[in-house]
């Protein structure tokens, strides 16, 4: 019986299997393993043969036609090395007639027969075409001895696959173009671009984006091929007569947007997808090289990238009628040039239609494109932050279109992109950008006094950020660098139109305002100068020179005859301020020439500069500051009297006049000169000082302490007298507190109770004028309740002419008292007010002399005003900043840094004061400050001798003994703790 030949399994090699398993994997680590395993496999030292190498090619082929995973990147990296492994070597002349079979095996292998569904069919369209570049990046199809119709082949399979597919075109089109690059790359014969283009032209895809692509490589790269001149007539597309053809291209149109098409033109693509077509980055490219601008500037015909942008972008992409995703396209392009072009192309990105996109879309999160315009600003700011020129150049862009309008791009798009550019701008980009902004403001480009007010208001606010976004140290001193230094430029402006009108004559001046400056303009201009000056004074250690500065201007002015003062000075008024100017040059040249005392010169200069601009801004009272800060000046700087008392106590006089100000400007001026002061403070000049901190916070505390301020008669200062809080000596024999009304404590809960009780009063008269109102017109008053209808006694009589009369007279003079009345209680509010600003001010003077002088025992005289003030005051502002200074007073004394003593039982006496006032009920925060000084001055007797701590025990028993025996003793039971403290620490080490 013979024995059945078993059949023969076929044999499968698993671990290619394997290799193209692994590379279709998504790990790109995996993929490249396995092309490189593949490699190895079919290295040409393994002498594989031409049915196994035309298989594994076929293999490779039909893996670029599958659509799973990541199955074309492996397949295609394996391919393009597989190829050049094997038919690369151009010496090798052997394998170079197999070149036709491996494309016949491309063309077979992507081929779709009979009825395919869509998706085969669009995997082996992408499958034939990353074959085809596989073919390209390998070089076998540019070799010398290569097959001649290779190449051709290869391209006719792209060209198909354009016309075909329309979806495909892009694909294609970067293909060859990465075909002609690779050419350039390498020596390699030019008959090939040749025939690239003669493809080209004859497949009908010259004049599409792709096309235009491929052009201008083949233009730039190979200037020797001859292209057609029937195509783009004239020397390529990059022509200005070509401008409006190459927009509508790249607008990628259909056939049915452009029915001016000519027959025979390829069409466009139909899809929209939010990739940018890479025509435009070529395009772009070659528009923002130095060489093309140097091109342009010598051959008139050549395309800019402002015309280019102009036509291309802006009335194409971003026309009014384009749809959301052109404009989405338009973000991006400028996304990607402002990232990286030239400083000298970034200015014609700031186009008028994409600005209007861009502020439109930015106004609102609604907004369909809101993120894309988000993203436009951060590639702005990126940029702007690297290189801080560009924040110049984007500022004019985003406000060259708002400044002719009401609202600034700020205000239309709720963000502060123009603030934060303000802020990363460098010297020499605001030294250009500056001068701009102030020939808007001189002349806005309207007649209408109305629009050019408007528009002038928004350069005001803008140049006014200008400098306040400044960093601190980028305002420089200045000297040389003033005609060219930005601050001083706005400051320079801001000055000359603020005060000073040009006459009408003489409009041929570029600096003449037209439309002229309107009141309100000279207004806003004189605030944001004070602003402007108030603002450096708070940021440079020596303002002096941009208020001397800036006086100069006005100055310089005064003796311009084409210019005239806004105001109209007096004989004796220009006499003063011929006086003011003649010492402040005295100043300066002093300043100049002394090496020593320049603090207090630079002192004098800024309070002669800032009065001499209150003179000029209409303040009758800088006048007769101007006289007597001479009388000042002779005293302290001519004669040398510093210790002089009517010097200083005059200065100290007129510091507190300019605190008096609601004025942050006069505020800090005060500040600057006070601590250039400090030392040349006396004990009169304190008292006066610790005078304003004793006021009444009332009316009759203002008109004691503005003796000629206007509007406050002597019946209106005693008819508040009664409703002012009473005060009454609270001490007993022995100078100790009687006892007070239950307090809370809080100094915040004391204003609140005090307005309760001005509301309880306000509520009362309410009540009061409506029952007299009432029964004038005899009715009920409001919210008062019948019983019965019947118990009102009513009447249907008329009231005759003269009961009218009569009637209305008594209505009349109803009214008048009710008026007087809140004028009164108006009064007592502005004057509470006036008051406690008055004293916050004077508060930060004191807090500057602590500072400068705490090692003197002259600020020993401000610790019991302190602390009165600190329990007396209605105001928590005012108790704060009391605190603070007496807080600061106590940290600032350490160590053996404390006043040195001159007369102890001085000293002795002044602790008793200060444990007398911490006996009062008061807040826990005037407690604290009572204990901070309280121990304050035992430090300084303990470092004067520690046998003083005998003396500080017994004056601190005698405040426990009457804590005990004395019931109008509230002293806190903290202020005990913080001396039990102390002694802790004091005790002297074992």
């Amino acid at each position: 019986m013979s024995r059945k030949r078993s059949r023969e399994k076929p044999s499968i090699d698993t671990q290619l299997v394997e290799i193209y398993e692994d590379l279709a994997n998504e790990d790109e680590k995996i993929r490249f393993k396995a092309a490189h395993a593949f490699l190895t496999k079919f290295s040409p030292r393994t002498n594989h043969s031409n049915e196994q190498l035309s298989e594994a090619v076929r293999r490779l082929v039909r893996g670029l036609c599958s659509g799973r995973k990541a199955a074309r990147i492996g397949f295609s990296i394996a391919l393009t090395e597989f190829l050049s492994q094997q038919w690369g070597d151009p010496n090798n002349t052997d394998g170079t007639s197999y070149i036709s079979q491996l494309i016949d095996v491309l063309i077979k292998q992507t081929e779709t027969t009979g009825d395919v569904a869509g998706q085969e069919e669009r995997d082996h369209q992408f499958g034939r075409l990353f074959g085809a570049e596989a073919f390209f990046k390998s070089g076998i199809l540019l070799q010398v001895n290569a097959p001649s119709n290779a190449w051709e082949r290869t391209l006719d399979a792209i060209y198909e696959a354009a016309k075909k597919k329309p979806w495909l075109r892009e694909e294609c089109g970067w293909i060859l173009y990465g075909a002609a690059q690779t050419i350039s790359e390498g020596d390699h014969d030019l008959r090939f671009i040749q025939v690239l283009v003669n493809k080209l032209v004859k497949s009908g895809l010259a004049k599409t984006p792709e096309g235009i692509a491929i052009w201008l490589k083949v233009q730039i790269e190979f200037p020797e091929i001859e292209l057609p001149t029937d195509i783009w007539r004239g020397g390529g597309p990059l022509l200005a007569k070509h401008k409006l053809k190459l927009a509508k291209i790249l607008k990628e149109t259909t056939s049915a947007e452009r029915p001016d098409e000519k027959k025979g033109e390829m069409s466009q693509r139909g899809s929209w997808t939010s990739r940018i077509h890479f025509a435009w980055n070529v395009i772009l490219s070659e528009l923002t090289k130095e060489k093309h601008t140097q091109a342009t500037g010598l051959k008139s015909e050549t395309l800019s990238l402002e015309e280019f942008w102009q036509v291309a972008v802006d009335e194409h992409l971003f026309a009014s009628t384009s749809s959301d995703e052109r404009k989405y396209w338009g973000f991006l392009l400028f996304q990607q040039v402002f990232g990286g072009a030239p400083r000298i192309f970034l200015q014609a990105l700031f186009s008028p239609n994409f600005m209007r996109c861009l502020t439109n879309q930015l106004a609102s999160k609604e907004r369909y494109l809101h993120r894309a315009a988000e993203r436009t600003i951060k590639t702005i700011m990126k940029r702007a932050n690297l290189e801080p020129s560009v924040a110049a150049i984007a500022m004019s862009g985003l406000l060259a279109d708002s400044l002719d309008k009401t609202l600034s791009f700020d205000s239309l798009t709720k963000t502060k992109t123009v603030d934060r550019l303000m802020a990363l701008s460098d010297d020499l980009s605001l030294r250009h950008f500056v001068p701009k902004l102030c020939d808007k403001l001189v002349r806005p480009g309207v007649i209408d006094e109305k629009d050019a007010t408007a528009r002038r208001q928004i350069t005001i606010n803008l140049l006014t950020s200008v400098l306040k976004s400044r960093q601190s140290n980028a305002i420089r001193d200045i000297g040389s660098s003033a005609a060219t230094d930005p601050t001083c430029h706005i400051l320079e402006v801001f000055a000359t139109y603020s005060y000073f009108v040009i006459e009408k004559s003489h409009f041929a001046r570029p600096d003449c305002p037209v439309p002229p400056m309107s009141g309100r303009t000279q207004d806003t201009l004189r605030t944001r100068l004070s602003s402007c000056l108030s603002y450096i004074l708070s940021r440079k250690p020596n303002p002096a020179l941009f208020a001397s500065h800036v006086v100069g201007v006005v100055l310089r002015h005064e003796i311009d005859e084409q210019m005239h003062s806004v105001l109209d000075f007096t004989s004796a008024l220009k006499d003063t301020i011929s006086k003011a100017r003649a010492i402040l040059d005295k100043v300066q040249n002093r300043i100049s020439t002394e090496s020593s005392d320049k603090t207090t010169l630079h002192a004098f200069e800024l309070l002669y500069s800032l009065t001499l601009l209150q003179v000029y801004n209409g303040d009758a009272d800088a006048v007769s500051m101007l006289n007597e800060l001479r009388g000042c000046y002779n005293l302290l700087i001519e004669r040398r009297q510093v210790a002089d008392r009517f010097g200083s106590e005059t200065l100290i006089e007129i510091l507190l006049s300019f605190v008096a100000k609601p004025s942050q400007l006069f505020r800090r001026l005060a500040q600057q000169v006070f601590s250039a002061f400090s030392s040349n403070i006396q004990r009169d000049d304190l008292q006066s000082m610790i005078k304003v901190l004793e006021t009444k916070e009332n009316l009759s505390g203002q008109n004691e302490m503005f003796e000629d301020e206007a509007g406050h008669s002597s019946d209106a200062a005693s008819s508040t007298d009664g409703s002012d809080v009473e005060e009454v000596d609270m001490t007993n024999g022995n100078g100790a507190p009687a006892s007070t009304s239950n307090d809370n404590g809080s100094e915040v809960s004391r204003e609140s109770d005090n307005n309760q009780d001005n509301s309880g009063e306000e509520d009362e008269e309410l009540a009061a004028f409506e029952m007299k109102l009432a029964q004038a017109l005899k009715t009920r008053p409001l919210n008062v309740e019948t019983d019965e209808a019947g118990n009102e006694e009513s009447t249907d009589e008329d009231m005759d002419d003269n009961q009218m009369e009569a009637l209305d007279e008594h209505i009349a003079s109803m009214f008048k008292a009710r008026k007087r009345a809140v004028s009164k209680k108006k009064q007592k509010v502005d004057a509470r007010e006036t008051i406690v600003n008055f004293k916050c001010r004077v508060l930060e003077l004191l807090e500057i002399f602590v500072q400068m002088r705490h090692t003197d025992v002259l600020a020993l005289d401000l610790l019991v005003p302190l602390l009165i003030v600190t329990r007396t005051t209605t105001s928590s502002l005012v108790s704060s900043k009391a605190c603070n200074v007496m807080r600061d007073f106590s940290k600032l004394c350490k160590s053996q840094e404390v006043p040195q003593i001159v007369d102890k039982a001085a000293i002795v006496k002044l602790l008793r004061e200060v444990h007398i006032e911490a006996m009062w009920e008061s807040s826990n925060a005037h407690a604290s400050a009572c204990s901070q000084a309280s121990l304050l001055l035992v430090k300084i007797l303990v470092a004067d001798d520690r046998e003083n701590l005998r003396l500080v025990v017994k004056v601190y028993g005698d405040t426990q003994v009457s804590l005990l025996m004395d019931p109008n003793c509230r002293v806190k039971t903290s202020f005990f703790t913080d001396w039990l403290n102390w002694c802790n620490t004091a005790r002297p080490a074992r």
